[in-house]
Formats: structure tokens, C-alpha cells, sequence
């Protein structure tokens, strides 16, 4: 019984470099060219004539020429701008990056990586944790005991201003008594001197009739 042939394992093919497109990077430039050559191909001459209607009734040969040279430049800028951009922005590295970062996500996933004990998280972990219920709760409370704060204050805020307009109203009132009273007081001292003179005149005629 001839021994069975060992097969070697299939090797693990290597990440694409920073230049070489990954898989994302491909696919994202042949969608980039499949949508440019559908776009092209719907600028038919039929299109581009009825854009020119002159141009294709007298020389339609010319217009033709002048279409099929439009269309192949016009796919040159594209697909020069579109690597530019590619180049400019390093698509290329950011999503092999990507893909490397995708492909370690999943190997750790199947490998029951990405789930942590509890008894391995650090101390500082569990406390928080465990303190959300209780600290969220309290929270609450202290907001709404602060909004029943605010509201007495802005109550006693109210009443300050009440208070404030009513005793400007009786300063006012009290400075209008006291002009009215300085007024009254200056006729009568007026009154009283005029009295005065008139005494005094009446004894200075009495002395020179004497």
C-alpha cells in the first residue's frame, strides 16, 4: 500500500505593499473605469451631432473625426485626474491599511480574541462600571433639585424687581412732596417779609410825621 503524499499547507499570501492595490484599491479603480466607459459610450455621435446640427448636415465626416478625438481625450483626462487623485491622496496605502485592518479584525474574531474577562480588566474598568447605575441616578436627582433651585431664584429674582419698582415709585412721590413743600415755604417766608417791610414802613412814616 503505497504511503499517502503529504500535502504542504497552502502558504499565507503575503499583504499588498503600499503600492501594489489591494483588494479594495481594485476594486475601487475598476468601478472607477466600468462607470467612465459607460458614461463614454453614452456620448454616442448621434448625441454629440444633435449638438451641432450644422457641422452635421455639411460635414458630417469632419464632425465624426472631431467626436471620436473628443471622446478619446476626454477618457485620457478622466483617467489621468482619477490617478492623480489617487496619488495625491494615497487611496492606494490608506485602503490596504484598511484591508490589513479588516483581515485582523476578522482573524481575531474567529480566534476569540476580541473578548475580554472581567477579571481582566483593570480596576479603574470595574469601578466605573459599576458606579454608572448609582452615579447616573444621582445625577438626576442633583439636575432636577438644581432646575427647583433655579426656579426659586428666578421667583425671588421677581420679587427683588417688584419690590425695587415700588420703591422708586414712593422716592419719587416723596421728591415731589418735598418740592411741593419748599414751594409752599418760600411763599410764605415771601408773605412773611412782605409783612415785615410793610411794618417798617408804616413806623418810618409814624417817626416823620412826629
Amino acid at each position: 500500500m503505497p504511503a499517502p503524499t503529504s500535502r504542504s499547507p497552502t502558504p499565507t499570501p503575503l499583504p499588498p505593499t503600499a503600492s501594489t492595490p489591494g483588494p479594495r484599491a481594485t476594486a475601487l479603480s475598476s468601478i472607477f473605469h466600468v462607470s467612465l466607459d459607460a458614461t463614454l459610450k453614452r456620448l454616442s455621435y448621434a448625441n454629440f451631432a444633435t449638438c451641432f446640427p450644422t457641422p452635421a448636415l455639411h460635414v458630417p465626416e469632419n464632425l465624426d473625426a472631431f467626436h471620436r478625438d473628443f471622446v478619446s481625450r476626454l477618457g485620457e483626462v478622466c483617467r489621468a485626474q482619477f490617478a492623480g487623485i489617487l496619488e495625491e491622496r494615497d487611496v492606494v496605502a490608506g485602503l490596504n491599511e484598511l484591508d490589513r485592518l479588516v483581515g485582523e479584525a476578522r482573524r481575531r474574531k474567529e480566534a476569540g480574541e476580541g473578548e475580554v474577562a472581567m477579571h481582566g480588566l483593570p480596576p479603574e474598568v470595574l469601578l466605573r462600571a459599576h458606579l454608572a447605575g448609582f452615579l447616573g441616578g444621582r445625577e438626576s436627582a442633583l439636575e432636577e433639585r438644581l432646575e427647583e433651585v433655579r426656579a426659586g431664584n428666578r421667583v425671588l429674582a421677581e420679587a427683588v424687581s417688584e419690590q425695587r419698582r415700588e420703591i422708586e415709585a414712593l422716592v419719587k412721590g416723596l421728591e415731589g412732596v418735598v418740592k411741593d413743600l419748599e414751594e409752599a415755604a418760600g411763599l410764605v417766608q415771601e408773605d412773611a417779609m412782605e409783612g415785615v417791610s410793610g411794618e417798617i414802613r408804616g413806623i418810618e412814616e409814624e417817626l416823620r410825621t412826629a
